[in-house]
């Protein structure tokens, strides 16, 4: 039951594996025993000169995770009242989930709540669901039974994990007097622990609330943990404790961490000093800054000091993409092109911001990013060049750049043409190659859209997506799960009414989960799907050749009328997309596009990451059909 953040030590650990695979990073982050002889521990000398903290931001000592005071809640309530009342209260408005015995009476309190829920096809789409309503609203909920339920989601949890999606799992369970004399109850596993164990390595706090006086504190500490860490955390409910009343009072409040007023002083001396020597410097904007909505405080310090911002993969659309210092996504061989890749490796001060450091963000070990002209700030620490800040709040860090007194910098934008060109009347009978997939598709995009990407090219190509106007983006970028993206869709829909999400998968993932449309058609929901036939694994077979990349053939049309709801459509050529992508935004209903893609076409980026991939894997593409 104890909360625990180790962001730090596998970021650590990536660190050194992209070093040994050839990434010229040069070790952005140190020993932690400082063993290095190069690198230095960075700590700021204690001073009685209070005027160190003139500048630093001042606030209160408690922000966000005090939203409201217990003390509104009656002395005692029953267990599943207060458990989903006070997830109500943190933000949680849907629930995604499947009932099964064990959970039936907390599936009880739930529908008695304020808590709309949401039944889905298979947990692993309750999980991806509830992943993507999280990104969106910023925190989310599954709700199952126990083992062959929660054991079900585990991946898709696994991924909000990885990728920083705060997610409650509630999960229905044996009641105490069922775990007397340790028998072989239906669902169990090993032990009565066997779930709560296997979630301790997904989450950052676990309960299981067999005391009815420690009850409500378990509930809010986990909770807590989980908008604090942004990630996900694990209650579990005994049937026979759900109805059981529980005392509320005396719960002592939550009280965020502080910085360390000198160490934040010193850290932001050395990281001014560094922007105001740099000549060609620019941002590389993380996904945290999406977690924890301090895009803001990045984007107004780029604007005062006339910084570019280029984002990475799993941050696309952090930061607005029509913004005139956006100049596109970096990822080494993964970039957006050549203009952000040559940017970004040519600056003389890359000042990454809540960026995850991992192969994929890295485009599989090809970014040429040197430790030396290098800023490195997180929600864990700051390092800066050979440098390393502990005790440091991310946000307090943000806003004191953004305040910073800067002379602006000159800037050119290295692509400013970078929009797609409009399709011509004389090539809308050509076939449709993967760039004029992507390329048409932007042209259709404004802000009332949310881009939904599966794995595959669906994600690879969609790195160079760029519109007029400002569209969102969502996808497991990271954990690269397979059958995200259409339960994400009615996670998405749910949690912003006004975005319509415009879904890209490839026909290996929309065979996973793509029969989430029902679940969609029946909550009135209008999602656009987009999915890419290529006829098997794409992605695998460029990678390497095999009849392991080979799946059934479908008529993916046919599943609105399995559904009873729905529109379809197919389409070969860039005029039959288009007109297809036109139809389905001028309808309110669901909509299915097939686009059915030549079988060897690929976009260049996943060109360009296979060939890589290849390299390190040392796999040969054998000439056979795959």
């Amino acid at each position: 039951m104890v909360i625990r953040c180790d962001q730090e030590v596998r970021n650590e650990r990536n660190l050194n594996s992209i070093q040994r695979a050839g990434v010229k990073l040069r070790s952005l982050t140190t020993d932690r025993r400082g063993e290095d002889a190069n690198d230095v521990v960075a700590v700021a000398t204690m001073k009685n000169d209070l005027a160190v903290t003139d500048r630093l931001p001042r606030r209160a000592l408690v922000k966000n995770f005090a939203r409201f005071s217990l003390g509104s809640f009656p002395r005692t309530m029953p267990l599943g009242q207060f458990l989903f009342e006070y997830l109500y209260r943190s933000g949680v408005r849907h629930s995604f989930g499947i009932p099964g015995d064990f959970a039936l009476p907390t599936f009880a309190w739930l529908e008695k709540s304020k808590i709309h829920s949401v039944t889905m096809t298979h947990e692993p789409a309750a999980g991806f669901a509830a992943d993507a309503y999280s990104r969106i609203n910023g925190i989310g909920m599954v709700c199952v039974t126990y083992c062959v339920g929660g054991l079900n989601v585990l991946n898709a949890i696994a991924g909000a994990y990885a990728e920083k999606s705060p997610v409650v799992v509630v999960s229905g369970a044996p009641g105490r007097k069922d775990r007397e004399k340790d028998p072989l109850l239906h669902h169990k596993v090993k032990t009565f622990e066997t779930q709560r164990r296997v979630y301790d390595e997904v989450t950052v706090a676990s309960t299981v609330l067999l005391d009815e006086q420690r009850a409500a504190s378990e509930i809010v500490r986990c909770v807590q943990a989980c908008l604090r860490h942004k990630r996900p955390v694990y209650i579990e409910v005994p049937h026979d404790m759900v109805d059981r009343e529980i005392p509320i009072a005396g719960i002592s409040p939550i009280v965020p961490e502080q910085s360390d007023p000198y160490t934040l002083s010193a850290a932001l001396d050395e990281t001014l000093a560094l922007i105001r020597a740099a000549k060609k410097p620019v941002i590389l904007a993380g996904v945290e800054l999406a977690r924890f909505r301090t895009a803001g405080l990045v984007l107004r310090m780029a604007e005062r000091m006339n910084i570019p911002i280029a984002a990475d993969l799993l941050s696309k659309s952090a930061i607005p993409e029509n913004h005139r210092l956006y100049i596109g996504v970096y990822g080494g061989a993964m970039s957006s092109d050549e203009h952000v890749r040559h940017y970004v490796e040519s600056a003389d001060l890359v000042l990454m911001l809540g960026t995850f450091i991992t192969d994929m963000s890295m485009g599989f070990y090809t970014a040429k990013l040197d430790r030396h002209r290098t800023v490195l700030a997180t929600t864990e620490r700051v390092n800066v060049q050979y440098h390393r800040y502990d005790s440091i709040q991310f946000r307090d860090f943000l806003e004191s750049l953004a305040v910073a007194k800067m002379k602006p910098k000159h800037f050119e934008h290295p692509n400013p043409e970078c929009l797609p060109l409009p399709l011509q009347k004389a090539e809308r009978s050509e076939s449709l190659t993967m760039a004029d997939v992507f390329r048409i598709f932007s042209l259709h995009l404004d802000e009332g859209c949310c881009v939904v990407a599966d794995i595959g090219d669906a994600i690879f190509g969609a790195v160079g997506i760029r519109s007029a106007r400002q569209a969102q983006f969502i996808a497991p970028a990271y954990y690269m799960s397979m059958g995200f993206a259409v339960p994400a869709s009615i996670g998405v829909a749910l949690a912003a009414r006004k975005l319509r999400p415009y879904v890209l998968v490839g026909d290996g993932a929309f065979q996973m989960t793509g029969v989430e449309v029902s679940t969609a058609v029946r909550l009135g929901l209008n999602p656009i799907i987009i999915v890419l036939n290529n006829d098997g694994y794409g992605t695998m077979r460029q990678i390497r050749k095999g009849c392991f990349n080979t799946i059934t053939r479908w008529d993916y049309g046919k599943i609105c009328e399995l559904v009873q709801g729905g529109r379809t459509a197919v389409a070969s050529t860039k005029g039959e997309f288009d007109q297809a992508l036109s139809r389905a935004q001028k309808s309110d209903q669901l909509y299915v596009i097939e686009l059915r893609i030549p079988r060897g076409e690929v976009s260049n980026q996943l060109a360009q990451i296979a060939r890589e991939v290849r390299k390190i894997r040392g796999s040969r593409n054998l000439k056979r059909n795959s």
